[in-house]
């Protein structure tokens, strides 16, 4: 081909481009790529925390039955395997790292599995701990806020494997990532809220918080 057979050629190759990238499909922008960052989000938040305390209120719905409980309280969480879920009418969950009590004041009963640790926390919630990883988990989109709930992101998360204990999950969270509320809705549609409020990361928190005794009389299970 002579010189100016290549000049040609050229021209028209140049010519082509827009026509061959008018019919090159465009990636289609993922609708839900916000709400994953804020998911991400939440992920580093609690992946860096330490530590956490907050005060809750919690409404518990149960539609079969047509109830409607409320409870206050206090929620402690150290890394890599403590809590203590501490309700404000004496009622108490504590895991330890070696096991996990339950205790009611009320009827001085004690609840004990022993061997359990944050590895047994069901996967859904295993992020508080910094563990797995929540879009492995579930599928997430940005959903409308809902009403009662403090101000945030509102994100609705749904499992990618079936779960009964979690249908769905909505969580708001700040631009930081912290949880402010949550929204448990399981298999039976029975909704546990969850609000936040005084919330302290990475403080000083004592090992006592962690640590309990069942009272003298009590009356203690073990769980196997």
């Amino acid at each position: 081909m002579t010189s100016a057979g290549n000049r040609l050629l050229s021209v028209a190759l140049l010519l082509a481009l827009p026509a061959f990238a008018q019919g090159t499909p465009r990636p289609t922008p993922d609708p839900n790529a916000k709400a994953k960052a804020a998911a991400l989000r939440v992920q580093r938040f609690y992946e860096h925390a330490k530590n956490f305390s907050a005060r809750f209120a919690q409404t518990s719905t149960y539609p079969t039955f047509g109830n409607v409980k409320q409870a206050n309280g206090k929620v402690y969480l150290a890394k890599p395997d403590r809590l203590r879920w501490e309700y404000d009418d004496g009622r108490l969950i504590v895991l330890d790292g070696k096991a996990l009590w339950n205790w009611n004041a009320e009827d001085k009963e004690a609840t004990v599995h022993r061997g359990f640790g944050a590895s047994q926390v069901p996967a859904e919630f295993a992020f508080l701990f910094g563990k797995g990883s929540l879009l492995d988990r579930f599928s997430v989109r940005a959903s409308e806020p809902l009403p009662g709930l403090p101000q945030g992101e509102t994100l609705e998360f749904v499992p990618r494997k079936p779960s009964p204990d979690v249908q769905k999950l909505v969580l708001v969270a700040g631009p930081d990532g912290q949880v402010n509320a949550s929204v448990v809705t399981n298999s039976q549609g029975d909704v546990n809220q969850l609000v936040f409020s005084d919330v302290k990361v990475d403080g000083a928190l004592s090992d006592s918080i962690f640590r309990f005794e069942p009272p003298k009389g009590a009356h203690v299970t073990e769980l196997k």
